[in-house]
């Protein structure tokens, strides 16, 4: 196998409920609210379309998803050849690794920020390059731009950042593009962009129209609730689309995701509840006092920076909740009120001075 795997690691998913209980000797029901997924998932429409159309799994998928491509194209009102779809962001971040990087090619990103960035990086034998997150959890977009030189072939910006919740604004952003050369294409990954409430958050579409190297990703994953279905997007240029293209594989998106998420992206009454809903319950946690440890979120999770990740974690799983350790902290997926109220009763006595 390629050198450079051996520094790597399959990815390891959390301990399941029935683990958890066993290793930590619970007898409670356990929530898992460690993946960021929308618990109240997707629009009933979206179940009714997989309904729809169950009998059609012995065929294979139309390739490229054209329904789902057409539909996002006439409502951003863009060319259907600057959209490429993936199983998830995942495929979509590796589709671009593979085209792009080649032994001696750099990557610029974060700390803390989304692990596959650099996985995908290494597999093709690109040096990675990881400037540290600002002490509030945000990105350092100066420091990033002085990372990048000659051999900088892609920039990640996560946007807002996972796991910390923090966002660049829309100004930052911009003035930020201004800087990097326009050959080096940055690819700003908006998974949470559905759940963003701040008026001043890029709009990275409009910043296409002066900065064509700005790709922009997003995903039906976690607002739209079909993470299970795996739906994923890049908008670029059409020359980047048709050299991504061909790596993706032939049927990459199934023909029940492709309903499921079309259904979904129409339906935008539903999805403006579960804007409000996540809105309404994220702001419990920042009505405590504690709030101050925690990183400003505009997605549906908060992260909680402490230096006790783990007995934090543990007291999380004590009221029933799995969440997500981290070194620097715990993130905590936003669930329903009654998980939600639990945990901000943990946060409020729990000691974060030790």
């Amino acid at each position: 196998m390629k050198e450079q795997i051996k520094q790597l690691s399959a990815y390891q998913p959390g301990l399941s409920p029935r683990a958890l209980k066993k290793e930590f000797g619970l007898d409670i029901e356990l929530h898992k609210l460690a993946s960021n997924e929308n618990l109240y998932g997707p629009s009933p429409k979206a179940k009714e379309a997989i309904k729809a159309h169950v009998d059609e799994v012995l065929y294979y998928p139309e390739t490229g998803a054209p329904t789902l491509r057409e539909e996002i194209a006439k409502d951003l009102g863009i060319d259907e050849n600057r959209i490429l779809f993936g199983a998830g962001l995942d495929e979509v971040i590796l589709m671009i690794s593979r085209a792009v990087l080649t032994p001696g090619d750099k990557i610029v990103t974060s700390q803390a920020t989304f692990g596959q960035y650099y996985h995908n990086a290494i597999v093709e034998s690109a040096e990675v390059v990881q400037v540290p997150l600002k002490s509030d959890g945000q990105f350092d977009l100066d420091g990033i731009l002085e990372a990048i030189d000659d051999d900088t072939s892609l920039v990640w910006i996560c946007n807002p950042n996972n796991p910390t919740g923090t966002y660049v604004t829309h100004d930052a952003l911009e003035a930020f593009l201004e800087k990097v050369p326009s050959h080096i294409p940055v690819l700003v990954d908006e998974a949470y962009f559905e759940f963003v409430t701040a008026e001043d958050f890029p709009d990275t579409l409009k910043l296409q129209e002066r900065f064509p190297n700005a790709f922009l990703m997003r995903t039906f994953s976690k607002a739209y609730g079909l993470a299970g279905l795996r739906v994923g997007y890049i908008i670029a240029t059409e020359e980047a689309i048709n050299t991504y293209n061909i790596i993706r594989p032939p049927f990459n998106v199934g023909r029940l995701s492709e309903y499921a998420a079309v259904a979904a992206y129409k339906d935008q009454a539903y999805l403006k509840e579960i804007q409000q809903k996540n809105a309404e319950e994220r702001a419990k946690f920042f009505e405590i006092p504690q709030s101050k440890y925690f990183f400003d979120s505009q997605t549906n999770f908060v992260f909680v920076n402490t230096k006790r990740p783990h007995d934090l974690y543990k007291a999380l799983l004590k009221v029933g909740c799995i969440t997500r350790e981290f070194p620097i902290g715990v993130r905590i997926t936003i669930g329903f009120p009654e998980q939600n109220d639990k945990m901000v009763e943990v946060l409020k006595n729990f000691d974060f001075e030790k």
